[in-house]
């Protein structure tokens, strides 16, 4: 997910055109790139189609397919610079693409054959992102666009009846489709027609099959304690250092209300995991939110160790002595009783060491009730 996230970012940044390494860095750090997010194989995942590349899924619907030709642009740049070419051949200022100067028709035409080819290539993309079934949706547009990808790919459909349920008395004429009913109404089935595209011959398309690992990943057993450890780690997360440390309770309401969907929780066990939270930031470790004790510090920090990826709670440098400190979030009252995370917490700060050699790293849990153990 990582490698994907690191990916989608590059591809984010100037189109993936002209990106370069320090153009790149200085963007990951202007901070603002999403970062992976917990999925869930069963649920709807709503992407752009240049944020689906790479991705696959059982059942793809595409939305919104019969857009309005586009207009023309205006108080625009046209750049022709072949790629072979040390420079650009040409370089214009074009005030409006509707009425373009004789002198450059040919780069606007040029311009023009090449949108239309990246406009195929997010088809190509958006087409090749199912396995088995592709749903294409649209709203008749006020202005007929031959160009579009429902023109492209309506001759291509058949007609299939479904059965949809829709809510008893809204209109005998245009079925909704209900995902939830909370007010006791009636419900009923219409038939609706969709149009199913047909499975299309593709162009073969070459992978590096033999770079491909499926790697079996365990997931732990999904509690509700387990959850309210994971809506602390996400409270913690959200938290930035301040002069004097937490203080009080730092979250929003909309931050509680997220964390709670997030992990399924009802409203008292958001609260506890919110205390749980409140009881580390107030602890003998809230230094460690400390703007004016910390050279840096960071959430969720990723290392590779051994070739597997390990993920730091918080590490942070203290600024008056320069020593790292790994901060790792138990809910548990005696972790350190618990001889797999000694190993675990061990491990941890033999990676940074290894990151930082010759420097001091010190490791620690800390828990709700406000222990800082070394």
């Amino acid at each position: 997910a990582n490698v994907r996230a690191l990916l989608n970012a590059v591809l984010s940044l100037d189109g993936g055109r002209y990106t370069t390494p320090y153009g790149l860095v200085r963007a990951l750090r202007a901070g603002g790139i999403p970062a992976p997010v917990r999925s869930d194989a069963a649920a709807v995942r709503l992407l752009t189609v240049h944020g689906a590349k790479g991705l696959e899924a059982p059942l793809v619907l595409l939305l919104d397919t019969d857009g309005e030709s586009p207009r023309a642009e205006s108080m625009g740049v046209l750049v022709n610079w072949p790629g072979e070419a040390a420079y650009p051949q040409r370089f214009v200022f074009l005030a409006s693409e509707s009425r373009p100067p004789p002198c450059v028709v040919d780069a606007l035409a040029l311009e023009q054959v090449e949108r239309r080819r990246e406009e195929l290539n997010g088809l190509y993309v958006a087409l090749t992102r199912t396995q088995t079934t592709l749903v294409i949706s649209s709203m008749e547009p006020h202005i007929a666009n031959a160009g579009s990808w429902w023109q492209r790919l309506e001759a291509l459909a058949a007609d299939t009846i479904v059965e949809a349920v829709v809510v008893a008395g809204v209109g005998p004429t245009t079925p909704t489709v209900t995902l939830e009913l909370n007010d006791g109404s009636e419900l009923e089935t219409r038939p609706i027609t969709l149009k199913i595209l047909q499975n299309r011959p593709l162009a073969p398309v070459e992978y590096a099959q033999a770079a491909i690992k499926k790697v079996a990943i365990s997931v732990g057993e999904d509690t509700a304690d387990s959850r309210l450890g994971q809506a602390m780690h996400r409270l913690l997360e959200w938290v930035s250092p301040a002069p004097g440390g937490g203080g009080t309770a730092p979250w929003t309401a909309a931050q509680l209300g997220r964390a709670e969907t997030e992990f399924a929780l009802d409203s008292a066990q958001i609260n506890t995991a919110a205390a749980m939270a409140l009881g580390i930031l107030q602890g003998e470790g809230a230094w460690a939110w400390d703007a004016t004790q910390l050279r840096w510090w960071g959430n969720e920090v990723p290392m590779v160790q051994r070739g597997r990826t390990i993920r730091l709670d918080r590490l942070v440098q203290q600024g008056s002595t320069g020593e790292w400190w790994i901060l790792d979030y138990k809910s548990a009252s005696r972790p350190q009783d618990q001889p797999e995370l000694l190993a675990q917490l061990a491990s941890y700060r033999n990676a940074v060491r290894q990151a930082y050699p010759g420097q001091v790293v010190r490791a620690a849990f800390l828990t709700p009730q406000g222990t800082l153990i070394e």
